[in-house]
């Protein structure tokens, strides 16, 4: 089958996008003629281009990753990029927690051949919205990093975190632990795993000047995803105190899962059973200090959670993944659209 992703890249990377070029990995490694436009014009992005890109490649299913990288959340590549009897799908990244106007927009998603959520928290509130829609499934989001095994070369002593450094992610709840354990349990290291936003800079800045003070925390800055990948493998633990606690969508999350870490967050309204059975939960930096102690001193409890998060995590691997995208493309190709049953 043939497969064109729609997709562009130009002018930096965004999370829409990295998912995009996985996606394409693992199905093009699932024998389907994948291809994915990008919509450039002498350097530019170009509605036109795009289109065209699409009519030569001539494919069976156009899947549109929503919002479009580059282009945003507008419709237009959508509405331009329509072939006869080409099958649509939409995979829509975004949808409970965006503005009320870009929940009236999606309306024009109700009428393809399948729309993907990533969630099933996030299929409900689509349906809520659109309750006449019945082609909606839910695939979940796979992980832009690496996942590694880091065997016996784990070091007891690290906690890390991972994510966009830029506020209201957690980083100062982690940053707060790390002080606290400067008293309580000194022999703990602690390391800071991400990427600053455009903007953030300032922000950045002022976290590490206030807590320079901390011997035993490093900043390690704008890795590649191997070297991501690497440094999760090799930790014990990861504090990702998400404010709106822990999702199947938080791909920081699968990272540290998929890569073995031990993972204390907080848990909220999107955290479902089978994620719970993967972390623990801590409300504070107090109770997450806590129960990262209470790990270290488990090898039993240590087991059970580890192998509960690889459990977890190999339904979300790029694998998976592709043999449910796939499987979704043969059903609406050769029996029209898709029950609305969970994949």
């Amino acid at each position: 089958m043939r497969v064109m992703l729609l997709a562009p890249e130009s002018g930096g990377s965004c999370g829409v996008l990295d998912y995009s070029v996985r996606l394409g990995q693992a199905l093009a490694a699932a024998d389907v003629d994948v291809g994915r436009a990008q919509g450039l014009r002498h350097g530019r992005l170009s509605v036109p281009a795009l289109v065209a890109e699409v009519r030569a490649f001539r494919p069976q299913v156009l899947h549109v990753q929503y919002p479009m990288a580059r282009y945003g959340a507008a419709l237009l590549p959508l509405a331009a990029a329509q072939l006869p009897g080409v099958r649509r799908v939409v995979t829509l990244h975004e949808f409970s927690q965006v503005h009320p106007l870009r929940r009236v927009a999606a309306a024009a998603f109700s009428r393809v051949d399948a729309l993907i959520l990533t969630t099933g928290q996030e299929r409900e509130a689509y349906r809520r919205w659109y309750p006449w829609s019945r082609r909606s499934l839910v695939i979940p989001i796979g992980s832009n990093i690496p996942w590694h095994s880091g065997g016996d070369s784990r070091d007891p002593d690290a906690v890390c975190y991972f994510g966009q450094i830029r506020p209201r992610r957690g980083l100062e709840d982690f940053l707060q632990l790390a002080r606290l354990a400067a008293q309580r349990a000194p022999e703990l290291r602690f390391r800071v795993l991400g990427a600053v936003p455009a903007g953030h800079q300032g922000y950045c800045q002022r976290l590490r000047a206030s807590y320079a003070d901390l011997p035993r925390l490093v900043w390690d800055l704008e890795r590649s995803q191997t070297e991501v990948a690497n440094a999760l493998a090799a930790t014990d633990f990861a504090y990702l105190p998400y404010p709106d606690g822990a999702s199947e969508r938080r791909s920081s999350l699968l990272a540290a899962l998929g890569n073995g870490a031990l993972v204390v967050t907080r848990c909220g309204a999107q955290t479902t059973a089978e994620l719970a059975a993967a972390v623990s939960f801590a409300e504070d930096a107090g109770a997450g200090l806590a129960r990262l102690l209470a790990l270290r001193e488990d090898a039993a409890a240590r087991q059970r959670q580890r192998q509960a998060a690889y459990d977890w995590a190999r339904l979300r691997g790029w694998d998976a993944i592709a043999m449910q995208h796939r499987r979704l493309y043969q059903r609406i190709l050769g029996a029209g659209a898709p029950d609305s049953a969970r994949e």
